[in-house]
């Protein structure tokens, strides 16, 4: 993992992560190109975010703990070299990650760059709905994409983003959600988890796409009751409090193997997994594009990110469009 990609303090914590036991901070200082004062400088400033590491004389340092926090070293010491969400960049607060991400692609950020906020003064879902949660409680992030791939295929990053997230929290956390085509991840019959998936073409092709997540994780119960929406968090779900750094870190690996996979052609494996993950295949459903209603049964998701709509016995792929199930109990 080079400099490039990730802080001196995420090389610390991934060597600690991997040492089975005491790294030494001569064998730190030789792996990352630094100084043992370096090393032992960055060790004190990760034991001042919460980290417990012991030091032993002659044996090195040993990883206790890690508080659970959103600390951008516990990230980035979870991803591999070229992992998407590298490099990383942190915000206490912004306006919005998307909107940062499109002016950071706009300036030349490279393919894989995360952006993640404690808190968004404005955050935003698909058709401008608003995206809020109490600071420090949700995973709020971004990645610029920089895909080679016209614009019809540009959705199945979408897709792509709905099933990491599925993944991850099956992995991490032994939750299984389920995907509401198209931007949608629900748990218990409520909303858990937002995508929006933004992109500039130039001729017919993508020049850089931009997916934001909004996943509830650490919301109160009380907290979700007061929304307008229906709407569940992990904790409200689990009964305890997730740690988002490495929740997040899961996140992104799935990302980055389903992404590398999707490029490689594996188009249609990922739309069986979607399906398998869907909420409303096989439903009646109500879709509107624009001002435009249509009605029909969810039979399929085709490799490009569209769902596959049965209309009177004929099958039309939706590209873009709000869904609603005809029948919302199927949900409870």
């Amino acid at each position: 993992m080079t400099t490039a990609q990730a802080s001196t303090a995420g090389q610390v914590l991934g060597l600690l992560l991997r040492g089975n036991g005491e790294r030494s901070g001569q064998e730190m200082a030789q792996r990352l190109g630094i100084s043992r004062a370096a090393v032992a400088k960055v060790i004190s400033a990760l034991r001042t975010q919460g980290l417990e590491i012991e030091a032993a004389p002659r044996r090195g340092y040993r990883l206790v703990s890690e508080p659970p926090l959103l600390l951008p070293a516990m990230v980035e010491a979870r991803l591999k070299p070229g992992s998407l969400g590298l490099p990383l960049i942190h915000f206490p607060e912004i306006d919005s990650t998307n909107l940062e991400a499109r002016r950071r692609a706009e300036a030349g950020a490279p393919h894989g760059t995360c952006l993640v906020a404690e808190h968004q003064s404005a955050g935003r879902g698909r058709l401008d709905r608003r995206w809020q949660a109490p600071k420090g409680s949700a995973l709020l992030f971004s990645i610029i994409l920089r895909p080679v791939l016209g614009i019809r295929r540009v959705f199945a990053l979408n897709n792509l983003i709905s099933l990491a997230v599925c993944r991850a929290l099956e992995k991490h956390g032994g939750v299984e959600a389920a995907i509401k085509w198209p931007n949608d991840v629900y748990l218990e019959g409520k909303k858990l988890a937002g995508m929006l998936t933004e992109f500039t073409s130039r001729a017919e092709a993508v020049e850089y796409a931009v997916v934001g997540v909004g996943l509830n994780v650490n919301q109160e119960p009380d907290w979700l009751a007061g929304l307008d929406q229906p709407a569940m968090s992990l904790m409200a779900a689990t009964g305890h409090a997730w740690n988002r750094a490495t929740l997040l870190a899961q996140i992104l690996e799935e990302m980055t193997a389903l992404h590398d996979h999707f490029m490689a052609g594996g188009g249609d494996e990922m739309a069986q997994e979607y399906a398998q993950r869907s909420l409303i295949l096989g439903l009646e459903v109500t879709v509107r594009e624009g001002q435009a209603v249509r009605r029909g049964k969810a039979v399929g998701f085709a490799p490009e990110g569209s769902l596959l709509l049965e209309e009177d016995g004929e099958i039309n792929p939706i590209h873009h469009g709000d869904v609603s199930l005809l029948d919302w109990e199927v949900l409870a």
